[in-house]
């Protein structure tokens, strides 16, 4: 369903951006050109707007990555790139999120961005997430994961490495 600009409009994920900005991520060499793709103009990313903040949540207390410096990511993107929509979500919106997590019998944190796409007419999720291969396909959005299934079980190892050594985030 592409928009009136005849562009494609795509849903990103929390962890897609957070990824995105932490260069020496697994996932990042991955997630990084199909980003760049909606950030010069190829389709329209669509952004919840408190996603920028829950990014840095993840960079700082899940990755462990500095405060500042992430903070510093986080402010060049939303200052650097013109492309992503940062939209908010509407009460309906949060309403039916519950309803199809109750109908899909997954988690509403999941479901909020199923509800988001249909919000916004969206034609796809990026995310990292396997789960939302099966979620997608219920409400006919296309699911778009960029990162290899053998990249995708490093993950975990690089949670729990990044953690206990206190490895540093290249940002």
């Amino acid at each position: 369903m592409a928009s009136e600009t005849g562009k494609e409009r795509r849903v990103l994920d929390v962890n897609v951006l957070a990824i995105f900005l932490v260069k020496n991520h697994p996932g990042n060499k991955f997630v990084s050109p199909i980003l760049e793709e909606g950030l010069r103009g190829a389709y329209i990313p669509l952004l919840m707007d408190i996603l920028p903040v829950r990014a840095y949540w993840i960079m700082t207390r899940r990755w462990r990555c500095s405060e500042k410096e992430s903070a510093e990511a986080v402010k060049h993107f939303i200052k650097a790139y013109d492309g992503p929509r940062y939209l908010s979500l509407e009460k309906e919106t949060i309403v039916e999120s519950f309803r199809i997590s109750e109908d899909l019998k997954h988690d509403m944190f999941d479901c909020i961005y199923l509800a988001f796409a249909l919000q916004e007419q969206a034609d796809a999720i990026i995310t990292t997430d396997t789960d939302f291969k099966r979620l997608c396909k219920h409400l006919e959005l296309q699911y778009i994961n960029p990162v290899p299934s053998e990249v995708l079980e490093r993950f975990k190892g690089q949670n729990i490495e990044r953690n206990e050594r206190k490895q540093p985030c290249e940002l």
